[in-house]
């Protein structure tokens, strides 16, 4: 079986709605053909660093103005392993995320990109993300985290 390295940056991206705070997800059509929410993230360039890669992504997956992004800190790295059943030899990936805390200071709604099989987006409080399943735990980064929430 074939083995392969990705190295991707993902963000959580907020914003504040009056005395809230509310996180950013997109709804993602899966390989198996399942809406599921996902953080958006994507692959390293290589002549990218993990933080202009996070920029470029959320302009590019949901079509954010780059000077409405504020980048408030490195959250963390998280590492995961999965077959690839989707691509050719089933490949098994050893993926790293670096993970970013950005801040959207604007009101325009997102422009999902339905090519990348995003087909939705949806904002959710700090208290409403605990009820929400996502690939990562999600939930625990944000309370860790939540003091950067400003």
């Amino acid at each position: 079986m074939a083995k392969k390295y990705e190295k991707s940056s993902g963000w959580i991206v907020y914003r504040k709605n009056g005395n809230k705070i509310e996180v950013l997800l997109l709804k993602w059509l899966n390989a198996k053909n399942q809406v599921v929410y996902v953080i958006p993230k994507w692959h390293i360039e290589d002549w990218e660093v993990a933080k202009d890669t996070a920029v470029r992504e959320i302009s590019e997956e949901a079509w954010f103005l780059t000077k409405d992004l504020e980048v408030i800190k490195f959250i963390t790295k998280l590492n995961y392993t999965f077959t690839a059943w989707y691509l050719e030899n089933n490949p098994v990936i050893d993926k790293d995320v670096y993970l970013f805390l950005v801040k959207y200071n604007w009101t325009e709604a997102p422009v999902v990109q339905k090519a990348e099989r995003f087909v939705w987006y949806e904002w959710f409080t700090l208290e409403d993300i605990k009820k929400i399943k996502v690939m990562f735990d999600l939930q625990t980064i944000i309370w860790r985290n939540k003091t950067y929430f400003i």
